[in-house]
């Protein structure tokens, strides 16, 4: 069910940004700039790729070892799956790099402009009540995973600022520790927020009387993105309190301590 609701999260959130590109293109043809959606576009690019590609190779760990010893074979193609998936972390800018334009570019010199816009439409479903009351927990842990988010941006932006004064510019690395934490946390916000979105219709879908197949499609959307929900939106929180504690000891060591 992990591997379920990630692929098909990640997917949405291919699509998702895709729609912003569709945007963009349209306004290209008619010789105009459609500003908001190029701001979008942005941010959610390294999301797409830095979370994309980072949970992609992880699922398929998991794959392997829910294959056992088969999946280690050469006679079985998932051990090259995880191979030719790790290049994705890799090419176009590995995951650290990535993370870092997300912080650096796409929120902080947007001045959080795309970003409070995104998080905003995550808030206003969160605060939703479509599904007939059957979301309801789950709307209350999105609303919880986003504010765990605000809470990662704005201990960075707080370090951020702080380095800015003299003698405190090696705060700085405070941030850089914490860019892959902020990139994949806000990639398994965006994802279950998309995943709650689906599961949404298809609790609407349920209640029209669907085939046998169909229903059992609508269910399992409805559940994979409980699943997601409960499982992996409240190790937000964790990421938070690891960023908000974050200090520069290990930037002191010497490399022999290594």
């Amino acid at each position: 069910m992990l591997q379920k609701s990630y692929v098909e999260g990640m997917r949405a959130l291919v699509t998702y940004t895709a729609t912003f590109q569709d945007t963009l293109r349209a306004a290209g043809a008619s010789s105009e700039r459609d500003e908001e959606a190029e701001r979008m576009n942005d941010l959610l690019l390294p999301l797409v790729k830095g979370v994309g590609s980072e949970r992609s190779y992880a699922l398929l760990a998991d794959a392997l070892q829910i294959f056992g010893g088969s999946g280690y074979l050469q006679d079985y193609p998932l051990e090259q799956y995880i191979r030719d998936a790790k290049i994705d972390t890799l090419y176009e800018g590995t995951t650290a790099i990535q993370s870092l334009d997300f912080f650096f570019r796409k929120i902080v010199r947007d001045r959080g402009k795309a970003l409070t816009t995104l998080l905003t439409d995550v808030q206003t479903f969160a605060k939703g009540d479509a599904g007939n009351g059957g979301l309801v927990r789950e709307r209350e842990l999105l609303a919880k995973a986003v504010e765990d988010v605000q809470a990662i941006v704005a201990t960075m932006v707080g370090a951020l600022g702080g380095s800015q004064v003299s003698g405190n510019e090696r705060d700085l690395y405070s941030v850089g520790q914490n860019t892959v934490r902020l990139l994949l946390a806000t990639g398994d916000l965006i994802i279950g927020w998309l995943l709650l979105r689906q599961a949404e219709v298809a609790l609407a879908a349920l209640e029209d009387r669907p085939s046998d197949a169909d229903r059992a499609f609508y269910a399992g959307k409805v559940a994979g993105a409980r699943f997601f929900a409960a499982n992996v939106l409240p190790q937000l929180a964790a990421a938070r309190a690891v960023a908000e504690s974050v200090d520069n000891g290990i930037m002191e060591l010497s490399d022999d301590a290594f």
